[in-house]
């Protein structure tokens, strides 16, 4: 049986890259430091409890107060969830990419789950990073670690923009858009 080890290296902090000669594996972690982790999880714990309020509020009050806390628990849900899945994403969360001669695949994992989203290499533009202004109020919010968003590479699929690459700064986004590019014209041949 002829097995051969996979190459690994790394870009910055968060990205690892491991080459199986068949297939290219990229993995991007979704690392925060631990205050940042602990102060997202007691925010989490107050809202938790803010919501608490509301249930009891609805339950023991009448008339239009009900009304009231009813339609903050509506509001307090959506954000509820929304916060959770910040949380789950920030301890469990990572980004799989996996190039191949099949194509490229692309999740947004939970520990193993997750949906994956399939592209035909044959079909893909190139990989770009997005040029932002580090200095802009929208830029700092996309990459607050309290928010599951930022993407910062993106390529065009059958006329439509696709993105990747969460929360990555310009200089992970440009080597790691390099390092994509170049694995998809090995495996386009």
């Amino acid at each position: 049986m002829n097995y051969k080890k996979p190459k690994f290296k790394s870009i910055g902090k968060r990205i690892s890259i491991a080459d199986h000669g068949s297939a290219t594996t990229i993995v991007i972690a979704s690392t925060i430091t631990n205050a940042q982790r602990l102060s997202l999880e007691m925010w989490f714990g107050g809202w938790t409890g803010l919501g608490t309020l509301f249930a009891y509020g609805a339950f023991t009050e009448g008339g239009d107060e009900r009304i009231f806390y009813i339609g903050g628990m509506v509001f307090w849900a959506f954000f509820w969830v929304r916060i959770a899945k910040v949380v789950a994403w920030r301890r469990i969360g990572k980004e799989i990419i996996s190039i191949s001669k099949d194509g490229m695949m692309v999740k947004n994992a939970f520990n193993k789950r997750g949906k994956e989203w399939v592209y035909k290499l044959s079909k893909m533009g190139k990989v770009n990073y997005h040029v932002s202004d580090e200095t802009s109020f929208m830029k700092q919010l996309d990459n607050s670690y309290w928010i599951l968003g930022g993407d910062s590479l993106y390529f065009l699929y059958e006329g439509k923009t696709k993105v990747l690459g969460k929360q990555l700064n310009t200089q992970d986004s440009k080597q790691l858009a390099n390092v994509i590019n170049k694995t998809i014209a090995i495996h386009k041949v």
